[in-house]
């Protein structure tokens, strides 16, 4: 009895500090109120500038990683021999097992954090943790670290990812290694076969000097390719003497002509005398015209005219080796200039035809020498050939086996999935404002919380006294 009264008394005691409070004046409780306010407020956003101040710089560099999402397969056939096939599944075809926490796990080792941080020359916790998200549904893994400086946060995220691709590496070549291994210690047991077989290929090699099937095979192909090459060369051939069969017939000359005919009209001396003599010639006709063939300005020109007519001729016979007279009348007659770009055309399409003629030639020669000793390997290849025969036979599955470990080691992502560059590190150009802006936030929120406490505390008298009054 007494201690229920105990009890009661102590609730009455609490009832009434929270509803008649101290008794201060309002104007005192005022300014206490406003000095409590006041003082929260301040040791809270001192203690927001104290945390922003020695809390450092950040730079945040990102990268992202993907996983193919597609398998692979390879199989090699061998004529005669049998097959090896190797595939690999889709690294999500697993529902219980994401290979993106397997690495994760490695992205996140110490070895693999501790073998980055020496590479850097610096320690493990100078490097840091780097943050990794797994958004679902995807194949992606979305990395992130920081540093004091963007360079050294990209160099950071670039010392991981290398990291991580050769530890990656290592651990696949173990796999190959220790995989390979268990396939080869069948392989002893047909191995004498082989040898003997091989054996008997060597000493037939020795003695014809056919080294392989593909040796006589490849003389073949290349009388096939050179016989390609003369179908090709005698075409073009054909179409260049065409062209120049047109354009000789479309000038009235020759290329011979037409290259003399070039190099009389680019001597000068030859067109200066030229010249002279088209004068004297001119000036014959007029004189003749007008006096008699005995007169003497007519002897005099004819005289002129002959002079020039023999300086022609011994510099065309200077030039050229020969004097033709049908190039003078030509020269002086004929718009030269106008046809010499047909003319060069005329002169380059007779020398390629010149150079495909002598091709042709040789290539046809060429044809009838590997013909010739294509025909003297015809029983060599096919001696090869039963040889290279008993040699499969006896060397089935040992080739095979040999076939399944080389197909193997092309699938060198069963294990450990392929890991893909996304989105290479960057290099941060601001640094990371979460920081400021969470603290900045837990600032505002502590302070609406003290207002909102001691205004609740301000107005709890009248509330409490109205609803002990209504009860």
């Amino acid at each position: 009895m007494m201690k229920a009264r105990h009890e009661t008394h102590q609730l009455l005691w609490i009832k009434r500090a929270l509803v008649n409070g101290s008794n201060l004046s309002p104007i005192a409780r005022r300014k206490l109120y406003i000095k409590t306010v006041l003082l929260t407020l301040a040791l809270i956003w001192l203690l927001v500038l104290v945390i922003l101040f020695i809390t450092p710089t950040r730079y945040t560099s990102k990268w992202v990683l993907i996983l193919p999402g597609a398998g692979a397969g390879a199989m090699v056939s061998l004529d005669s021999i049998g097959q090896a096939s190797s595939s690999s599944s889709s690294p999500y075809l697993s529902s219980a097992i994401d290979p993106r926490e397997n690495y994760k796990a490695i992205a996140l080792s110490d070895i693999l954090l501790s073998t980055t941080a020496k590479e850097l020359n610096i320690t493990a916790s100078a490097l840091g943790m780097p943050k990794l998200k797994l958004p679902s549904q995807t194949g992606l893994m979305e990395f992130t670290i920081n540093a004091a400086t963007p360079e050294l946060a990209e160099k950071k995220a670039w010392a991981l990812y290398q990291h991580l691709q050769i530890m990656l590496s290592q651990l696949r070549t173990d796999e190959i290694l220790i995989r390979e291994n268990g396939v080869r210690i069948g392989l002893e047991g047909f191995a004498s076969k082989v040898k003997q077989s091989q054996s008997n290929i060597l000493a037939f090699q020795s003695k014809t000097g056919l080294v392989s099937l593909d040796q006589f095979k490849e003389v073949a192909l290349t009388i096939e390719r050179l016989r390609q090459s003369q179908v090709n060369l005698r075409a073009k051939l054909e179409g260049g003497l065409a062209s120049q069969h047109l354009l000789e017939s479309s000038l009235s000359l020759t290329a011979s002509q037409s290259a003399d005919l070039l190099k009389l009209k680019n001597d000068q001396l030859f067109q200066q005398l030229l010249l002279k003599y088209t004068e004297s010639s001119s000036l014959l006709v007029s004189l003749s015209g007008n006096f008699a063939q005995q007169h003497p300005q007519v002897l005099t020109a004819k005289t002129e005219q002959k002079v020039m007519l023999n300086a022609l001729n011994s510099r065309c016979q200077k030039l050229l080796l020969r004097c033709d007279p049908q190039l003078m009348v030509i020269l002086s007659v004929d718009d030269i200039d106008g046809r010499a770009e047909l003319m060069q055309k005329l002169i380059n399409f007779a020398t390629e035809n010149a150079g495909f003629s002598d091709e042709l030639a040789s290539l046809t020669e060429q044809i009838d020498l590997w013909e010739t000793r294509l025909k003297h390997s015809n029983d060599d290849a096919a001696k090869l050939e039963d040889l290279h025969r008993d040699h499969q036979l006896a060397t089935a599955v040992f080739t095979s086996a040999i076939a399944k470990i080389d197909v193997g080691k092309a699938d060198i992502f069963s294990a450990y999935p392929l890991l893909q560059l996304f989105s290479p590190p960057s290099r941060p150009e601001k640094a990371d404002k979460l920081g400021f802006i969470l603290t900045l936030i837990g600032g505002i929120a502590a302070s609406i919380m003290v207002i909102a406490g001691l205004s609740i505390l301000w107005i709890r008298k009248p509330l409490l006294q109205r609803i002990l009054t209504n009860e």
